[in-house]
C-alpha cells in the first residue's frame, strides 16, 4: 500500500495510522512530540546514539552535538584529530586528497562526487536554466542564458549561484516593459541611475555585446534630478517649507530653460536651501530671516556662496529683509582650526592602527600646523615622508613641512 502522506509505494513501513501505513520517512509526522531527555525540548524524532556515551533518547540537535566542521572538506561530521593536529572527518582522514571526478583537480575526499568549485558551477548553471523557464520572450531568454554563462565565467560559480536570482528580476522587468532590450535612455528613465548601478554586471554585459551604449551625461543628469527630488522630499507636500522650496526649484528650472544655469548647479543650490529651511524652522523663524541665516552660517560657513541665490530669491519673491553677511575670514579660520583640532584629538585617542588611519592623521596635522588643504597628504609616496624621533618631515610640491609625532604608539 502507498504511504498515507507521501503516497510512495514499496518503502519500509514506519507506523500504522488510522488512515493507513506511513513510511519510515513520514512516520515522525504522526508521532506526539516528547521532551528530549538531554535538553528538554519537545521533538517527534527522538533516538538513542551509542557514540554519545549514554542511553538517553535525544532530539536531532543533541544527537549531532559531537559533530563539527571538518577542516578539510567543511562537512559537519564526527571528527578525529590527525597526526598533524587537524580535526578531520573519517573520509578525509583515511583517503586524504583525491582527484575530482569532474574536473580532475585535487580535492578533500570528504567532498564526495565533486569538488567545491564544480558543485557551485553546476548549481549556478542549474539556477540559470531554472530562471530561463520564467521568460516568455525567446530573445530575452537567450540574452539571459548568455549573461548567466558569462557571469559564471567572470565571477565564478559560487557568486553567480548566489546572485543570479537578483539579475533575473532585472531581465524579467525588461521583458515585462518592452519584450526586448531598449536603448540606454529608456532604461535610465525606468530604472534610474541608482537602479542601473545595482545591476552593474548585466549593464556591462549589454555594453560589451553592443546591446546598449551608456551615456555618462544622461546618467549624471538623472542622479542630479534624483538628489533634487530627495531634497524636496525632506518636507511634507503641503507644508510651508515645501512651498518655499518648490518655488525656488521652479525659479531655478526656468533659469535652466533660459540656459542661465545647469542642472548640477541647481542640485548644489537646492540642498543648502533645504538645510537652511530646516534650521530656521527649528528656531521658529519662517520664512528664514537675517538672524536665522547668520546662525546657520556660523555652523556651516562653507555654504555661504551656495546660499546666495536662495537669499536673493527670499528677498525678491517673499519680501524678506535678508542679506548675506560679510565673510569673516578670521572667524572662518578659527572655525576650521577648531574642527581640525577636534578631529586630531579623536584620531589620537583611537590610535594609528592601519595605513589609512596613519595617512588621515598626517593630512589633519598638515592642515592644522601648516594651513595646507586637507587632501594635501592623501597621495604622498612613502619616499616623500621622512620620520625622526619627534615627528615627520613631508615634501609636497617642492616644499618641506615638519609635523610632530602626536601619537608615538
Amino acid at each position: 500500500m502507498p504511504c498515507v502522506r507521501c503516497r510512495r509505494v514499496g518503502r519500509k513501513i514506519g507506523k500504522l495510522t488510522p488512515d493507513g501505513p506511513a513510511c519510515n520517512s513520514c512516520a515522525p509526522y504522526f508521532r506526539e512530540p516528547e521532551p528530549c531527555e538531554a535538553c528538554g525540548e519537545p521533538s517527534a524524532r527522538l533516538s538513542r546514539k551509542a557514540s554519545l556515551g549514554h542511553d538517553l533518547r535525544v532530539c536531532e540537535r543533541c544527537a549531532r552535538s559531537d559533530h563539527q566542521a571538518c577542516e578539510a572538506c567543511r562537512r559537519h561530521r564526527p571528527l578525529t584529530e590527525s597526526r598533524e593536529g587537524r580535526k578531520l572527518c573519517a573520509t578525509c582522514l583515511e583517503k586524504g586528497e583525491i582527484s575530482c571526478p569532474k574536473c580532475g583537480q585535487p580535492m578533500p575526499a570528504g567532498f564526495g562526487k565533486q569538488c567545491w568549485t564544480c558543485y557551485w558551477t553546476v548549481l549556478a548553471e542549474t539556477r540559470v536554466q531554472t530562471h530561463c523557464a520564467a521568460f516568455s520572450s525567446p530573445a530575452l531568454k537567450e540574452h539571459f542564458q548568455a549573461f548567466g554563462t558569462c557571469l559564471i565565467r567572470k565571477v565564478g560559480g559560487h557568486k553567480a549561484a548566489l546572485t543570479i536570482h537578483k539579475y533575473s528580476k532585472f531581465f524579467l522587468e525588461i521583458e515585462r516593459q518592452w519584450q526586448g532590450i531598449p536603448d540606454y535612455e529608456t532604461l535610465l528613465g525606468h530604472f534610474s541611475a541608482a537602479g542601473l548601478r545595482r545591476c552593474l554586471l548585466p549593464m556591462r554585459w549589454m555594453e560589451e555585446n553592443g546591446l546598449v551604449t551608456p551615456d555618462a551625461a544622461l546618467r549624471e543628469a538623472d542622479s542630479d534630478r534624483r538628489r533634487i527630488q530627495a531634497a524636496l522630499d525632506k518636507f511634507p507636500e503641503e507644508s510651508p517649507l515645501r512651498t518655499i522650496l518648490n518655488g525656488y526649484c521652479e525659479h531655478l528650472t526656468r533659469r535652466i530653460k533660459a540656459e542661465a544655469t545647469s542642472l548640477r548647479s541647481v542640485r548644489l543650490a537646492i540642498s543648502p536651501a533645504a538645510h537652511l529651511l530646516i534650521f530656521a524652522d527649528l528656531l521658529g523663524r519662517m520664512p528664514p530671516d537675517q538672524k536665522a541665516l547668520e546662525g546657520f552660517l556660523r555652523q556651516k560657513p562653507g555654504q555661504r556662496a551656495a546660499l546666495s541665490g536662495f537669499v536673493s530669491y527670499l528677498r525678491t519673491r517673499h519680501g524678506m529683509d535678508i542679506t548675506l553677511p560679510k565673510r569673516d575670514s578670521r572667524r572662518a579660520g578659527r572655525e576650521r582650526r577648531r574642527k581640525l583640532e577636534a578631529e586630531m584629538l579623536t584620531l589620537m585617542r583611537q590610535g594609528r592602527t592601519n595605513r589609512e588611519s596613519k595617512r588621515r592623521h598626517l593630512c589633519v596635522a598638515l592642515a592644522y600646523f601648516h594651513d595646507l588643504p586637507l587632501k594635501a597628504g592623501q597621495n604622498l609616496r612613502d619616499n616623500d615622508i621622512t620620520a625622526d624621533e619627534k615627528g615627520m618631515t613631508v615634501r609636497i610640491n617642492g616644499g618641506s613641512y615638519w609635523v610632530p609625532n602626536l601619537n608615538p604608539n
